[in-house]
């Protein structure tokens, strides 16, 4: 059997940024929803943070479950510049049932920055007592979005909306559907 270890790491991501303030980014949003699928059919936990164009994750299972995932990360085109902040082995893993809890960008981070002496976010260059210090916030912060932002179910609901605007249209189903829809509305 093999033991426990937290992984803990930094990248930089590869798709542009949405205007502040404007919530969870799609494509973060996106990543969430694959990594709480697929993490718990992996038995992996973590928290997930992101902002300034910047992850900082942390990976909690069974040795070589979190050493395969953070393989397969590197390969993700979505981020880049992945840098191993830290790894260590644990007794059991902290986060519990959070197949990946998301902690938003919320005061607590930017007061935890400014107590490290720092003014934005950038994880690739977090010394060991601010990688540790992050993992706890990650640790003790609700999973929530930040006031204004949309959840991810919300998010999913509206991208399969989209979606599904986009086949009626490309298909000509739109004016069918729109057609029958006025005719049954009289």
């Amino acid at each position: 059997m093999s033991r426990y270890i937290r992984l803990v790491y930094a990248s930089r991501a590869t798709f542009p940024p949405i205007r502040e303030g404007a919530g969870i980014h799609p494509e973060v949003a996106r990543i969430l929803v694959q990594s709480r699928r697929n993490n718990v059919q992996q038995r992996l936990v973590g928290g997930l943070h992101f902002a300034d164009g910047s992850f900082f994750q942390c990976l909690e299972g069974r040795e070589d479950d979190v050493d395969a995932l953070y393989t397969r990360l590197a390969g993700d085109p979505r981020h880049c510049d992945l840098r191993l902040l830290d790894r260590r082995i644990i007794d059991e893993p902290a986060f519990g049932d959070w197949a990946m809890k998301h902690v938003p960008n919320a005061p607590e981070v930017q007061q935890l920055l400014a107590r490290h002496g720092r003014s934005g976010f950038e994880p690739h260059s977090f010394p060991p007592p601010l990688v540790d210090a992050m993992v706890n916030l990650l640790l003790q912060r609700p999973d929530l979005p930040p006031p204004g932002a949309h959840d991810v179910a919300e998010l999913q609901a509206s991208a399969r909306r989209m979606l599904v605007a986009r086949i009626a249209v490309a298909t000509g189903l739109a004016a069918t559907v729109g057609a029958a829809a006025a005719s049954w509305m009289r």
